[in-house]
Parts: structure tokens; C-alpha cells; sequence
């Protein structure tokens, strides 16, 4: 079967052209040792063979802490003009790229987050192969999220197979044709097939609030929210706003926000509607496993292993979820 091919000896070359489009950024491990989502600097190359970064591409889409209006008494409220640059993702693993598409099903829905819709569609997306390690679990639950980017790169011995998905992909493959070769070549099954499949019709009965597992985890967590911060797919939010000291101005900012945060839950007069940490132990694996609101019945993991690599107690939700959702003894 006929392939597209890039020599690894010709990366430097593929991210050059990349570079016509946008801002190139992509897995680059630090002198800590820590991979994250960075710009490529001129003649530094990205660790593409890095399983996971720190903290997943919604960084891009949505920051840690960011104005979303701007208030006036002459203007009233206004959505901070913001210079979205074009930008490449290199190196997306197809978990990340399930990742975006909850996003975009949260925040380009009917009513589209203005700050979030200007940054995505400036956004290009390059996903790249992976195997699963002991962390990981896409292989364990197949999710209807899809996987999708512009270009693919599969992993070879010696270079990457590509592949458009898009108009913008194609855009770019034409760009490159000096490094592209044609190969006879069989392309490998890669982990993009854990992604895409139908919602599962079947009916898990409600969680039940008793069960044991929910005080076991709650009894380990630190609450330091660490998991939030780096799931792919975690977006809650606080917002506050804050009046300027000329009477007349303010600014409304969206922070993130974690699930397991006591206040998380809390509102005016102190009510919580999750008071305690079981409970919203309770809370957020709905939200992993079983979806809610309009993505009622979408889970969200998306098995990238982060939050079970970061968690300092070694917290792990997957033996739980295999018994409630697949019925595993």
C-alpha cells in the first residue's frame, strides 16, 4: 500500500515548513526532565517520543487564568480583544486529540465561548502515534470522542508515515513536498481506534452514594488538585470579578477550578452541595465515567495516565470503573 513518508533525518526540514503556517509548539522536556507544551526554539527539536506531557494542550484553548470582560460605565461589558496568533500543535497523541474534541463539544456548542472559538479555529493540529504504557487506559475503555487532527504522523523505525484529515492538512502536505517519499509500506493500527466509537446504550444504575470506595479514596486525597489540572478534559471554572479603585471599571476573570476543592461546590450563605470529600469523589467520577449535562453519557477520559502519574498517594480510579461500568469482579 502506497504511504506517505517523512525520513526522521528530514524532522528539522518538516517543522521549518511547519513553521510557514504558525507558531510551531510541541512535547520539549526541560532541563528538569518535565515534558511540556512549548514553542520550539530554532534548532531545537521536539521529544516526539515522549508519552504524555505535564499538562495537556487545553492550556492553549483555555488559560489558567484569563480576563473575559472588561467593564466601563461608559462601555458596559466588553469581550477583551484578543491578537490570536496561527498555532501548530506537533505531537498530539490521539488522547489529546479526544481531548480537544470535549472541548469543542463544551465551548462551541450553541452558544460558543467567544475567547475559546477565536484561539481554536487559529489552532492546526498534528497528532502523532503512541503504545499505551501501565498508566494508560484508551485501551480499556472505547470512547465515542473522536481523535481527529489535520495531519497524523505514525511512528516508524526510521521516519513517520503521514496523513491529512483536513483541507488545512492538506495545505500543509503540499508545503512539504520536498521531504515527502512514497512507500509501499503497511500502515500499523494505532490507538486513534479506541476513539470514535458509538455511545454505549446500556444502563449503569445510579452510583450509589454508600458505596465503600468513595470514603476509601476520600481518606487518601490530598486535595491538592493536582488531577484537575492535568486532565485533558477538566474544564471547570471559577469567576470572579473585581471592581477598579475608580468606581467606575471592573474585570471578570475565569480561573481554573477543581471538583475536589471544598469550595468548589460552595455558594451564597455557605451552602455546599458537596460537602464532604467522598462526595465529590463521588461527583467527579460521574463526570469521568458517565458524563453529564449535555454530555450526558459521553465519558471524559480520555486514558491519557496523567492524573494517575501526577497524583502524590497514587490514586487510581480504573479498578473502580472496570467494576461499576463493565461489571469486572
Amino acid at each position: 500500500m502506497a504511504a506517505l513518508y517523512i525520513a526522521l533525518r528530514n524532522l528539522e526540514s518538516l517543522i521549518k515548513s511547519l513553521g510557514r503556517y504558525g507558531d510551531v509548539h510541541a512535547p520539549v522536556r526541560g532541563d528538569d526532565g518535565v515534558v511540556r507544551f512549548a514553542a520550539l526554539k530554532p534548532g531545537n527539536l521536539p521529544d516526539l517520543s515522549a508519552l504524555r506531557t505535564l499538562l495537556p494542550p487545553k492550556k492553549y484553548l483555555l488559560h489558567p487564568q484569563e480576563t473575559i470582560l472588561n467593564y466601563t460605565t461608559e462601555t458596559g461589558y466588553q469581550v477583551p480583544l484578543e491578537a490570536v496568533r496561527p498555532l501548530i500543535l506537533l505531537g498530539l497523541h490521539p488522547c489529546d486529540l479526544a481531548g480537544i474534541n470535549y472541548l469543542d463539544q463544551i465551548f462551541l456548542g450553541a452558544d460558543p465561548d467567544p475567547l475559546y472559538a477565536a484561539r481554536r479555529s487559529a489552532l492546526t493540529l498534528v497528532g502523532i502515534s503512541c503504545t499505551p504504557d501501565e498508566f494508560c487506559s484508551c485501551h480499556l475503555f472505547t470512547s465515542p470522542l473522536k481523535a481527529s487532527s489535520d495531519l497524523f504522523l505514525h511512528h516508524m523505525d526510521d521516519g513517520f508515515i503521514v496523513t491529512s484529515s483536513s483541507p488545512r492538512g492538506d495545505e500543509l502536505l503540499a508545503g512539504m513536498k520536498d521531504i515527502l517519499e512514497e512507500r509501499d509500506i503497511t500502515i500499523p493500527e494505532d490507538t486513534r481506534r479506541f476513539f470514535g466509537g458509538k455511545v454505549s446504550e446500556s444502563v449503569c444504575p445510579e452510583l450509589d452514594p454508600s458505596l465503600p470506595e468513595w470514603q476509601g479514596l476520600a481518606e487518601r486525597c490530598l486535595g491538592c488538585g493536582a488531577c484537575s489540572l492535568c486532565c485533558p478534559t477538566c474544564a471547570c471554572f471559577d469567576v470572579q470579578e473585581f471592581g477598579g479603585l475608580d468606581g467606575g471599571s471592573a474585570v471578570r476573570v475565569r480561573q481554573w477550578d477543581n471538583c475536589l476543592f471544598k469550595s468548589h461546590a460552595q455558594v451564597a450563605g455557605g451552602m455546599n452541595f458537596q460537602k464532604d470529600r467522598a462526595e465529590r469523589f463521588r461527583y467527579r467520577y460521574r463526570h469521568k465515567y458517565r458524563g453529564f449535562g449535555p454530555l450526558q453519557g459521553i465519558p471524559s477520559c480520555v486514558g491519557c495516565g496523567r492524573c494517575r502519574v501526577v497524583c502524590p498517594v497514587g490514586l487510581d480510579l480504573r479498578p473502580l470503573a472496570e467494576r461499576l461500568e463493565r461489571g469486572a469482579s
